[in-house]
């Protein structure tokens, strides 16, 4: 580390660009603390040399010998960076004139955020809504001990299906406004099945925002019914084993519903696959799930989690998402478990090819871009047979689907061009 750049920089008084949006706003002033690497963790913001340019973004991977940071607003990671090229730790902002810590800027988040949620969890109970949290702010505090260390995004609520309706009220009563989830309007009118609901609220400053599903949504939310992909009624009896199986957990004197912990590790990784098997901070947040879980006596739990996993026939789907924990996470996951989820030689071949392209578990996609890739790796990881699966492509969703899909790409091929011919 170079001491004469540490005495140089200490704070930084307008960060050029956009990429760590909304953490760091355009106009926001930096404080920096020179800190060692091996004192650094996941979720610290740094500020590091590349070349000749001050970058400062996120670590959202460190292991022994790799450091991973990323934009909080960007969609590619910055993949591995050299520890020597660390210059120091952000740990304050300056904003409107006032300094505030990044702590207490993500407590501030967490409390308003808690709050809400304790509100509505509260009205839903007393109304007896059958409901229970998939993942959010309760099971990051109820499993990491402490509030996140970055700007929280959503909460997943799994609702019971008679009581959506009066769940979806009870939000815009509260102030929630319901967002737009289909495509157009056509695509709303032709959709035969809810996935999920997004509902968001401006509070203190920060969108706060509650996802209630019908089912656990891992397959494509934008589509309805994919029976040719795989079975409703698969998803059906596993959205009623996971209201049937819920369990309590107490965060600040208030109890909320939480998945068992069998299905909380396979509702996680069926949320990676979803994720297109990206996204440092789900896997981050699995291994923790995983290590802090009190295993039953014989470690029964794995052939457990084992036996859902091949009942649903979710091998395909969630095969991956494990070897990617032990690969990055060193993850305790047992082989024997891992034998008996193991895909056939035809889905290794597909999962195999996908990988030795140029993959990145730290990077996001384009939300077009990830769609296809949702698609695709729903296709080919199905467990239907080939002749099923084609009629797919007779779905009146599909083909609206791919047909918006290809609007869109053409419609930004030819913006492109316009742009090109006016320069």
């Amino acid at each position: 580390m170079n001491k004469d750049i540490l005495k140089k920089i200490r704070y930084i008084p307008n960060p050029i660009g956009d990429s760590m949006l909304s953490t760091i706003s355009p106009g926001d002033g930096v404080y920096i603390y020179p800190k060692f690497i091996n004192k650094l963790k996941v979720n610290d913001i740094v500020l590091y040399k590349n070349k000749n340019k001050l970058i400062i973004h996120r670590i959202v991977y460190k292991s022994k010998s790799k450091l991973v940071t990323k934009g909080d607003n960007n969609i590619k990671s910055d993949y591995y960076i050299d520890k020597k090229q660390i210059i120091g730790k952000v740990y304050r902002l300056k904003r409107d004139n006032e300094s505030i810590d990044l702590e207490n800027i993500y407590l501030m988040q967490s409390s308003i955020y808690l709050k809400e949620i304790t509100e509505i969890k509260v009205i839903f109970e007393k109304e007896k809504i059958n409901h229970v949290f998939l993942k959010g702010l309760p099971l990051h505090l109820h499993y990491e001990k402490t509030h996140p260390r970055r700007l929280y995004l959503d909460c997943d609520v799994l609702i019971g299906q008679k009581d959506f309706l009066k769940a979806e009220k009870i939000l815009i009563k509260n102030g929630y406004k319901k967002e737009k989830m289909a495509l157009s309007k056509t695509h709303e009118k032709i959709k035969n099945k809810d996935v999920e609901n997004a509902y968001t609220k401006i509070v203190g400053g920060f969108p706060v925002v509650f996802d209630l599903h019908l089912e656990p949504a891992f397959m494509m939310t934008q589509l309805g019914r994919l029976d040719a992909l795989y079975p409703q009624k698969n998803i059906d009896q596993l959205t009623k084993e996971f209201l049937d199986t819920k369990r309590k957990i107490k965060i600040n004197n208030d109890f909320f519903f939480i998945l068992n912990t069998e299905y909380l590790i396979l509702y996680l990784v069926l949320h990676l696959f979803h994720h297109n098997f990206r996204g440092a901070f789900r896997y981050d947040f699995l291994d923790k799930v995983i290590r802090t879980v009190k295993i039953h006596p014989g470690g029964e739990i794995w052939p457990n989690i084992a036996s859902k996993i091949n009942d649903f026939q979710l091998n395909n789907f969630v095969y991956p998402v494990f070897i990617l924990l032990k690969k990055y996470y060193k993850t305790p996951i047992p082989r024997s478990f891992l034998k008996s989820i193991q895909p056939s030689s035809f889905y290794l071949h597909y999962l195999s090819s996908s990988f030795k392209t140029p993959f990145s578990i730290f990077d996001d996609q384009p939300r077009v871009k990830a769609g296809i890739t949702r698609f695709k790796n729903l296709y080919f990881l199905s467990p239907e047979p080939w002749w099923k699966k084609i009629w797919v492509f007779f779905n009146p969703q599909v083909i609206y689907s791919v047909f918006w899909v290809f609007y869109r790409k053409m419609k930004g091929f030819f913006s492109f061009l316009n742009q090109k011919q006016d320069h």
